[in-house]
């Protein structure tokens, strides 16, 4: 594995992480605050609320993530094209 690609992976993890914990951190800031301010007990609503949206902002990246691998994987269609064209007149 090289030095680049450990990067890309550790880079990855982090972003995962950050990606989780800032939604989750910020809906209990807000639950806390509503919760001071007017006394009710929406804290456990708002944590959920945040672990919901950190989890879908994961997948979202994940996904996007994983698209982008597969899109570098592919060969460039045009290129095969025409390296099979110029090998093919070669032959000829």
């Amino acid at each position: 594995m090289k030095h680049n690609e450990i990067f890309e992976k550790l880079y990855l993890i982090l972003q995962v992480g950050i990606t989780m914990l800032t939604p989750i951190l910020l809906c209990f800031l807000a639950g806390y605050l509503i919760d001071r301010h007017f006394g009710t007990t929406l804290l456990v609503f708002f944590i959920i609320l945040g672990v919901l949206s950190g989890y879908r902002a994961v997948y979202v990246l994940l996904r996007s993530h994983i698209k982008g691998n597969e899109k570098k994987d592919e060969p460039d269609k045009e290129w095969v094209k025409k390296a099979f064209e110029e090998d093919e007149q070669d032959k000829k």
